[in-house]
């Protein structure tokens, strides 16, 4: 039986010339005109709709795939064109029905998203994301080998398999991907770059069925070199909202059916890059339901160190889309296996642990160059903490690989990787790595001893690991006296949870016995320098 509507191919023919050589084909579209309907609102309205349209009842990663094709399809058009048509000749706007909770969801979780391929000069071209419906996939589906190849004798009721291509599964990229016999083919040495395959809305939903991320979708379908970008908002009154970039709980699909999730963009080994320690090989990170800062899974972070080995360990988690390698090369970390996203607003994610001593970071690729956020001390008290850095704000970076410079500087910038820095055994969760774009930095109340805008329990621990210390400019010296102690404390106190909330169930902490043994130690030189100033000047 056919679970989806009937698909017809998209029949047009493609030309090289055709190509838009300019920035302007990424530039973001806050409407569309459609034939028939006029101006159409393009995130809240076009792309739902036609989600809705072409591959309504598909589980959640498909119709996620389905809106970036989409989008991307109708930019393509509007960029060739300046309107799209409403019907099976481009696709289909209008149809029985509106886009429900789910479409419009898809859409919202990947909005703006578009894709495009790098030519041989390095050229930036917008590809025209064609699908069709394929033919309906029985598996079986192993997930060390994923393939969505029919069977021989597989349902084809729309006899559109001809025009599907898999050039991941056929290790074809750059020029020796052809594309699909639906529009205009090239040459392996003069490619029409805009053809790079035609994706199964079947053979997507069979692959979302099996738990395969809309982005390894999309790079099955089209090719691993197919990169993912936001649209340009600069100039257009286009706002993206808040992107979760990873999560991992399950998801559905709209008969109610739960599908078990992924680990999206943090799917390798801790071990994987050469940047972690050998300190801790093999450690783990697992999705796990044991604990969620939203929804109802989170990843665990298991790591094991090697106490004979010693000395402090790095351990860089790796970004990366697992189908993201091609030509021989291994793209983890870098831009082609990341969603490229616009250089505006904070970068953040959510940890718990119980276990002292961790800091953390963030690096960005940005975009040729790697550049890391500060260290953040991370909360050991078993709840929920975030972790923030605002990409405008030079205070928040540091330099790092490949020439980084301390700073955010390219208009796109993608995930390298989550870093966690320690000398002990650790379990981690790891939760909501996201992108705001519009997060502004704001200077909270004293108190703020880590600068990440928020007065929390992240900034207890600074003071507690610099309590006693004295000299000018300490993090933690609330009041500028040159000492760290309980004036400081108090200050931090009375401040709690200025500049926004970012911990979940967070009680103030109280000053640790470990404080008050260091107060002890050193009453004879700063006794009284533990008690109010009343003859200051």
């Amino acid at each position: 039986m056919l679970r989806h509507g009937p698909r017809r191919p998209l029949l047009i023919a493609l030309c090289g010339a055709l190509a838009a050589p300019a920035a302007a084909q990424f530039q973001a579209l806050s409407t569309i005109n459609v034939t028939g309907s006029g101006a159409v609102a393009m995130e809240s309205d076009y792309v739902p709709n036609v989600v809705h349209c072409e591959n309504g009842l598909a589980s959640f990663e498909a119709l996620k795939a389905q809106a970036v094709a989409a989008r991307t399809f109708a930019y393509y058009k509007v960029d060739l064109q300046g309107f799209i048509n409403d019907g099976q000749s481009d696709q289909v706007y209008s149809c029985s029905g509106s886009a429900l909770a789910i479409h419009q969801a898809a859409a919202a979780a990947t909005e703006g998203e578009i894709l495009y391929v790098d030519n041989f000069s390095g050229g930036d071209v917008l590809i025209a994301a064609f699908y069709v419906a394929g033919a309906i996939p029985t598996g079986p589906f192993n997930p060390a080998d994923p393939s969505a190849v029919p069977n021989p004798g597989d349902s084809d009721p729309t006899t559109t398999q001809k025009w599907v291509t898999y050039p991941y599964e056929n290790n074809l990229s750059r020029g020796s991907n052809l594309g699909t016999p639906l529009g205009f083919r090239g040459t392996p040495t003069n490619p029409n770059w805009p053809n790079r395959g035609a994706m199964s809305q079947n053979g997507a939903d069979f692959l979302s069925d099996n738990s395969v991320s809309y982005v390894d979708i999309l790079k099955y379908f089209y090719g691993a070199d197919i990169q993912l970008r936001t649209a340009t908002t600069a100039g257009t009154g286009v706002v993206y909202d808040r992107k979760v970039l990873t999560d991992f709980d399950n998801y559905g699909e709209r008969s109610g059916r739960v599908i078990e999730g992924h680990e999206g963009y943090f799917n390798r080994a801790p071990d994987f890059s050469g940047t972690t320690t050998a300190n801790i090989a093999g450690s783990t990170a697992e999705r796990s339901s044991l604990a969620a800062q939203s929804g109802g899974h989170s990843q665990r972070i298991d790591i094991q160190y090697d106490e004979s080995a010693g000395g402090d360990f790095v351990l860089r988690h790796v970004a990366g889309a697992r189908f993201s390698d091609f030509g021989g090369s291994n793209n983890a970390a870098s831009a082609v296996a990341n969603l490229q996203f616009e250089s505006t607003g904070a970068v953040g994610l959510w940890l718990k642990t119980d276990t002292p001593g961790l800091s953390v970071s963030i690096a960005l690729d940005d975009p040729t160059t790697a550049d890391r956020g500060v260290l953040r001390s991370v909360v050991a008290d078993g709840q929920w903490h975030e972790y923030r850095w605002f990409l405008d704000r030079n205070a928040d970076w540091e330099a790092w690989l490949a020439g980084g410079n301390g700073q955010i500087d390219g208009a796109l910038v993608s995930l390298d990787s989550i870093q966690l820095f320690g000398a002990s055994d650790a379990v981690v969760f790891l939760d909501t790595v996201y992108w705001e774009p519009t997060a502004e930095f704001v200077a909270a109340a004293i108190g703020d001893f880590n600068a990440d805008g928020f007065v929390d329990a992240a900034d207890y621990t600074v003071w507690r690991d610099s309590f006693g210390e004295t000299g000018p400019n300490l993090p933690a010296d609330g009041n500028g006296d040159n000492f760290v102690n309980f004036e400081d404390y108090a200050l931090w106190k009375n401040n709690f949870s200025a500049g926004g909330v970012s911990a979940v169930g967070a009680a103030v902490p109280e000053a640790s016995s470990l404080a008050l043994l260091l107060v002890a130690a050193g009453a004879a030189g700063h006794a009284g320098r533990l008690h109010p100033r009343t003859n200051q000047n």
